[in-house]
């Protein structure tokens, strides 16, 4: 039987990052985006008859003209979960009621659109702590896949940190916790007490995919910085160890960013202002990448959505 693998998507808007840098847009958002970026993913991977999990933010459930797009994707099979209310970057600092609200109130207004109550949360920027889980063990949670056990994290977080240090502290600090760069390579049930940790009792923890050893990360926006010749290798090198592969991708990976509405919806360049490759690179180059890798994963592994993975997990 072929390994497993699941790509997930941090569906972000423009409103949900810079709600969460602390630069709101003073005119608001038109939330196109949202809208075009599930287009293109429902294109692109229903050319390949793979289903996604979709971690939603709640904020963009609330404008009515999303509410058709997002039931068409989830009514083609790509899972909806929960990627909190409001995206705050600091999730980590909230108090724990405030934790709380932030996932209840996405899993409600997901279910009051759709119909769907998720059962799998990731935290904004990998910015969780243990206080979260008996939080969403309490709230009827399954599985959570806010680990990104990665060493270089450190490195990827202060470059973050110095291109927001304008912000206040909540919107910049996503260390999330030390631990979790030490925690398992593959799905893991966690223990009753520690998300970056084994045992019984506790949820599944689904991290996101890094290479063995010097456990450089596995995603869509260092993928996008190193292009396709470099990930290949690092590809093979979890292949050959016979680990899963979780990918991670963003919203932003499926938009084009030239169309003149989203242009003027963009913060201006600026220090303190974090600007990801992937709102400036062209969406026919970013597919042409993509779609060589998730070509490469297709020969070699099943591809399920993470909710699926976690019912095989649980048998």
């Amino acid at each position: 039987m072929a390994p497993l693998a699941c790509i997930s998507i941090d569906v972000d808007t423009l409103a949900s990052i810079y709600k969460g840098k602390g630069i709101a847009r003073e005119g608001g958002y038109t939330f196109i985006e949202l809208r075009t970026g599930l287009e293109t993913i429902s294109r692109f991977f229903g050319s390949y008859g793979i289903h996604c999990t979709l971690f939603m933010v709640g904020m963009d459930f609330i404008p009515q003209s999303n509410h058709s797009a997002i039931k068409e994707v989830a009514g083609e099979g790509h899972e909806l979960a929960n990627h909190s209310m409001t995206h705050p970057q600091g999730f980590r600092w909230l108090s724990g009621e405030q934790k709380e609200k932030e996932i209840a109130d996405m899993g409600a207004i997901c279910e009051a659109v759709t119909g769907i109550r998720p059962i799998g949360f990731r935290s904004p920027g990998w910015n969780i702590d243990d206080s979260a889980l008996p939080i969403l063990t309490k709230l009827g949670y399954r599985y959570d896949s806010s680990i990104f056990p990665t060493l270089w994290m450190p490195v990827m977080k202060l470059a973050h940190w110095i291109s927001m240090f304008r912000q206040p502290k909540p919107d910049r600090s996503t260390m999330g916790m030390w631990k979790s760069m030490f925690a398992p390579l593959s799905p893991y049930q966690t223990s009753p007490h520690s998300l970056a940790r084994k045992g019984d009792g506790g949820l599944v923890e689904f991290p996101l995919s890094v290479t063995p050893c010097l456990r450089i990360p596995f995603f869509a926006t260092m993928l996008l910085f190193l292009g396709n010749g470099v990930y290949k290798a690092f590809y093979r090198r979890i292949r050959s160890e016979g680990l899963s592969i979780h990918f991670q991708m963003h919203l932003s990976d499926f938009v084009d960013y030239t169309l003149p509405e989203l242009q003027a919806q963009m913060p201006p360049r600026r220090q303190g202002v974090y600007i990801p490759e992937s709102l400036t690179t062209p969406l026919e180059k970013k597919l042409m990448v993509f779609r060589q890798m998730i070509e490469l994963i297709a020969r070699d592994y099943t591809f399920v959505t993470l909710k699926e993975w976690a019912a095989r997990l649980e048998k």
